[in-house]
């Protein structure tokens, strides 16, 4: 119970440090590809949110603006949660220790986007066409019509196709360990469970023991399964080539449009959790190295998770927008990539 209560508070500490870099580890390098020296690296994350809680709070144009603002939070928490679910002192709740919890804790991060946009009305869609709503006039067939509206059918769109290649990529671990379980996925890479605390929390010998690791990664289904989730990763932050829900050349910054003050610092943080989160499972069903009271261990997890974002924004730095037009077919081949990794694992099983 001790283990459970600390991993339970240290952990998302250490997500919450981490995530706080990362925002400025992006920009930094975007800046470096375009002969730029870029922000502090505290800057985009830690102190963005915390001017921004500082800032005057405004009343959003909502029909809920109560729940409108509670949303980030709430993904915030949501991610935390996916995080514990990965870590080996809370595998002793066997049923939350899963892959697949993690996939619907993920959904529900998707869900919120669509629901920001939802219950938001930015005064900047005023120059839509609106319908005369002077008493008396005559209206045909018009209707209100918001940015973020238009943002949130692009949400559901990136949700039912966009989503796929991450979620299929995921569960060519499972398949090769036989079990949705991380305890199983991470033990058939060999991760010692006598690592967590309080046997290693602090002995740096028990470093050597991530060199005795056999990392699903460099195995021919988990290459190409490594390869299909970065692109997922990609969809599922909305960034550049796939960030078409909050394209600037028309949607503004789509759901996330009247967020400000607080709310606008909550938003900030819970990108910085997702980008956490992503790269955390990452590492620990491709790599075997989940995130654990072992304070070396954990350093080293929490390092690794800076790899995905800075090749995310290398890619981001000289990617275009696609339009749907684009999105469709490049979900659906790296989606068909995932299922040729998920067949290659099942070959090797048997």
């Amino acid at each position: 119970m001790i283990e459970f209560i600390i991993a339970t508070l240290l952990i998302p500490f250490a997500a919450l440090i981490t995530g706080f870099i990362i925002p400025g580890l992006e920009r930094k390098v975007q800046a470096r590809i375009q002969q730029r020296i870029g922000p502090p690296l505290l800057t985009p994350g830690f102190w963005a949110v915390l001017k921004f809680i500082y800032k005057e709070k405004i009343q959003p144009n909502s029909p809920m603006p109560r729940l409108f603002h509670s949303l980030p939070i709430i993904g915030v928490f949501v991610m935390f949660f996916a995080v514990l679910f990965t870590t080996p002192e809370w595998w002793v709740v066997n049923t939350l220790g899963t892959v697949v919890a993690v996939v619907g804790l993920l959904k529900v991060i998707e869900f919120l986007f669509m629901a920001m946009g939802s219950f938001s009305r930015s005064i900047l869609s005023v120059s839509m066409p609106y319908a005369d709503q002077v008493k008396g006039a005559v209206m045909k067939g018009e209707y209100r019509r918001f940015f973020e509206q238009q943002s949130v059918l692009r949400a559901f769109k990136m949700i039912t196709i966009g989503s796929f290649p991450m979620y299929v990529a995921m569960f060519v671990p499972v398949i090769l360990a036989k079990s949705i379980n991380f305890s199983d996925i991470v033990a058939y890479q060999g991760f010692d469970s006598t690592l967590i605390f309080p046997g290693g929390m602090i002995d740096l010998l028990y470093l050597e023991k991530i060199f005795a690791l056999k990392p699903i990664l460099f195995t021919l289904p988990g290459i190409l399964a490594a390869f299909v989730y970065f692109i997922g990763y990609l969809m599922m932050l909305n960034e550049y080539p796939f960030s078409i829900e909050k394209a600037k050349s028309d949607v503004i910054e789509g759901p996330s449009l009247e967020y400000a003050s607080w709310a606008r610092g909550g938003y900030y943080l819970m990108r910085e959790a997702i980008l956490f989160v992503l790269s955390s499972v990452f590492i620990t069903i491709f790599i075997g190295l989940p995130p654990t009271l072992n304070l070396p261990l954990l350093i080293v997890h929490c390092a690794l998770c800076l790899i995905m974002p800075v090749l995310f924004s290398v890619v981001s730095a000289f990617s275009p927008i696609f339009t749907f037009k684009q999105v469709y077919p490049v979900s659906m081949g790296f989606t068909a990539i995932g299922f040729l990794a998920m067949v290659v694992s099942l070959i090797m099983v048997i």
